[in-house]
């Protein structure tokens, strides 16, 4: 068996045993969750509101989750989705990634990070460029970059094949660089 088969399968214990070892389940997700989280949401503290909420239901529906459906991260992950897509309906706004935790995502520009650090404009001008970029093209960047899933468990989240991740990954970062690229000029 491997390690990862391992921890899913101990994840499915200790979430169908009782609400009590929830505690290892939360020290185990928090920070992929918060980073997914932060990633969707412009406002720090609605990013920590919302993760929160995600740990709070979850933790009142563990007795519902069934891991013969899905594994344990997805099934947070889904929760996340879910309480992300109700607070941006409810505002009717989508703002997507924090200035500050984008870094990572200019450095695919070939650009070094002290110069992309050095430069906040730089940072407002992406923030504004990821919000032109469609629902669907920010919710695979966030995945990716803001949760570090691989392709193959956003495929699994989203119903989309694993090559249809890669493939919007790719052109949503594309035109990304495109936007950025066009402004400078």
């Amino acid at each position: 068996m491997k390690k990862t088969e391992w921890v899913v399968l101990e994840d499915e214990r200790i979430a169908e045993a009782n609400a009590e070892p929830f505690v290892i389940l939360y020290d185990r997700y928090f920070n992929r969750i918060y980073n997914y989280v932060r990633y969707r949401c412009f406002d720090a503290v609605s990013a920590d509101d919302l993760t929160a909420q995600v740990f709070l239901k979850a933790l009142i529906n563990i007795k519902k989750y069934d891991p013969k459906k899905a594994p344990f991260d997805a099934w947070l992950f889904s929760i996340a989705r879910n309480l992300i897509n109700d607070f941006y309906r409810s505002k009717k706004k989508y703002n997507l990634v924090n200035i500050d935790d984008v870094e990572h995502i200019l450095v695919r520009s070939n650009r070094p990070l002290e110069e992309i650090s050095e430069n906040k404009d730089e940072k407002y001008r992406l923030l504004n460029k990821l919000e032109t970029l469609s629902p669907r093209h920010r919710d695979i960047i966030a995945l990716k970059f803001g949760a570090g899933m691989t392709n193959r468990k956003i495929a699994r989240l989203t119903g989309l094949t694993e090559q249809n991740v890669g493939v919007i990954l790719h052109r949503g970062v594309k035109k990304l660089r495109k936007l950025m690229e066009e402004e400078e000029r």
